[in-house]
């Protein structure tokens, strides 16, 4: 066996380790030095696991020499995550590596606010523009249709106002959707220009309106059973809108690829959407300002992210692509339950209160008349 120089991407801490100490696949490791957490694969040719060049988007937002830059004098220790840094800053020598076994962590909490924070201010012109584009590609179509609606009403009456105002919608949702490929497009590779995110967007946007529209089916029906079904979906299929344009995955493919990714770290997930979206909705609810602060909060929002992403990614490898026809049927079946049972419901409740509120209403009175053996009951309304 060899030995194994394991660099840090940031600050060029370097170090030789024998080849049968470093644990097969990706492991997340933590420079003692300058405490960033990158990614390491023995397996992969240096640079393209956890280097921003390779990737399109860094595991670190930071940046620091490269790997012919390092000194191989110097001595780091790198640990796998957050619970072995404290032995490795004691034992400046050592690298430790966790089991093949045992799941990598996520980034900690801390760390994935600050290097999202650190994304955010690097990309932020495209980002926000991007995004600005999206709201506008919308808007625009649609008010200029609702102009136009009034005076085709004068002329043709009110069918060629829901004609002309529907057109500017389809337009608007069609140019949204180009727009908002090129932003997923630049969130995912910081190396993208604007004119060349809007190429790439202009490829999604057939399969962005496949994968929101199965999304949201999912999700909506998973809430009408009763919210729990609708949170877990929330979590598991939360991925697929970065799957789909990173790994060329499409429709219920990238939906369930996202659940496997999921699978095993849907705590972890579901802690970190959830506090970024609290952020996010305390960012919006600030008086006057709060609207326009929640659109420039986006940005740092899908950041974050898509960090999230690129983390189980890394964790999880290559994962197959191919999904039996069970399996892409099973959790549309569920989310159609809820659309079915619960609205099946409503209106079995309201018919039986609507019934009861006419009997109440129309109260009938009972007369008896006897003659002979007969007791024969005449019942007339009041």
């Amino acid at each position: 066996m060899g030995l194994l120089t394991i660099s840090c991407p940031s600050c060029g801490f370097t170090r030789q380790l024998p080849e049968e100490n470093v644990p097969e696949g990706p492991r997340r490791v933590t420079c003692p030095q300058c405490k960033e957490i990158f990614v390491y694969d023995k397996a992969a040719p240096p640079g393209t696991i956890g280097d921003s060049s390779a990737t399109g988007f860094p595991e670190s937002a930071a940046s620091g020499p490269s790997f012919e830059q390092s000194s191989q004098n110097e001595s780091p220790a790198v640990s796998p995550d957050d619970s072995q840094q404290a032995a490795a800053e004691e034992s400046p020598d050592s690298f430790s590596a966790a089991s093949p076994d045992k799941p990598a962590a996520l980034t900690d909490i801390g760390d994935l606010f600050r290097q999202s924070w650190e994304l955010y201010q690097k990309r932020f012109a495209p980002l926000a523009l991007l995004y600005l584009l999206t709201i506008l590609a919308f808007v625009i179509p649609a008010l200029v249709a609702v102009g136009l609606g009034f005076f085709t009403t004068l002329l043709a009456g009110g069918i060629a106002f829901f004609v002309t105002v529907s057109l500017g919608v389809l337009v608007g949702i069609v140019g949204s959707l180009w727009c908002y490929g090129g932003f997923l497009s630049a969130v995912l590779d910081d190396t993208l220009r604007l004119e060349d995110a809007l190429r790439r967007g202009k490829e999604l946007i057939l399969p962005l309106a496949w994968i929101f529209l199965l999304g949201g089916f999912l999700v909506t029906g998973g809430y009408l059973l009763l919210i729990i079904p609708g949170v877990i979906f929330t979590v598991w299929f939360s991925l697929a809108q970065f799957i789909m344009p990173d790994e060329n995955i499409r429709g219920m493919a990238a939906l369930l690829k996202s659940r496997e990714y999921v699978r095993g770290y849907w705590l972890e997930v579901a802690l970190r959407l959830f506090l970024v979206w609290v952020v996010s909705g305390l960012v919006g609810a600030i008086p006057l300002f709060g609207p326009i602060l929640a659109l420039l909060f986006f940005p740092y929002l899908m950041i974050f992210h898509c960090l999230i992403y690129r983390d189980l990614r890394a964790f999880k490898g290559d994962l197959p692509d191919a999904h039996g026809t069970k399996s892409k049927l099973l959790w549309p079946g569920v989310a159609l339950v809820g659309w079915v049972l619960v609205p099946a419901l409503l209106i079995l409740l309201f018919g039986s209160l609507c019934s009861e509120k006419f009997r109440r209403e129309t109260p009938v009175k009972v007369e008896a008349e006897y003659g002979g053996s007969a007791c024969l009951p005449l019942i007339r309304r009041v």
